[in-house]
């Protein structure tokens, strides 16, 4: 792949759901219950079982699921944004912003963390928020989010990482 990328920033269907499940669990391998809940939600979002899961994670619902294809309509990236119940007014979260190993340092990353950023200003929302990790596979993220002006609110330590909060302010 060259440097010289055609932007393909495209909705995930529920067809190309594995898909992008799949570019993000091989990324976030210790992630894998939340990835599959997640993707159960936007994938069976009036399930009965699948409400009450969503409910359980805390997610009011899911506003997008966008993936990244190249020129082959291989899927190289995924994002997305949900609301959650307790800030569902004020904020949107990012979802599964991941890119394939292979496809990094491409221009990728940049482009989905604009689309989304672009979507959370269409729909009026005043903050962004996301989650990652100290994990070093996410440290290129980390530039990304910095770069972009997601600043850390707070952090919180798990057994086996430390989560990092962030969000941006869009209403200024």
């Amino acid at each position: 792949m060259s440097q010289d990328l055609r932007i393909s920033i495209i909705p995930c269907t529920y067809e190309r759901a594995g898909e992008a499940e799949a570019l993000a669990r091989s990324v976030f391998k210790w992630d894998l219950i939340p990835i599959r809940i997640s993707f159960l939600i936007f994938k069976y979002p009036h399930n009965i079982f699948v409400r009450w899961l969503s409910r359980l994670a805390g997610i009011r619902d899911y506003l997008s699921t966008d993936i990244y294809v190249d020129e082959n309509d291989k899927v190289l990236g995924t994002i997305g944004l949900y609301r959650t119940w307790k800030d569902a007014q004020e904020a949107v979260w990012v979802s599964w912003f991941c890119v394939a190993p292979q496809a990094r340092k491409l221009g990728i990353g940049q482009a989905l963390i604009d689309h989304v950023v672009s979507q959370a200003r269409a729909g009026g929302y005043p903050i962004i928020r996301l989650y990652t990790s100290t994990d070093p596979i996410e440290a290129a993220a980390q530039y990304i989010y910095e770069k972009n002006g997601f600043v850390e609110t707070s952090r919180k330590k798990t057994p086996f990482t430390t989560i990092i909060y962030r969000e941006k302010r869009l209403d200024g």
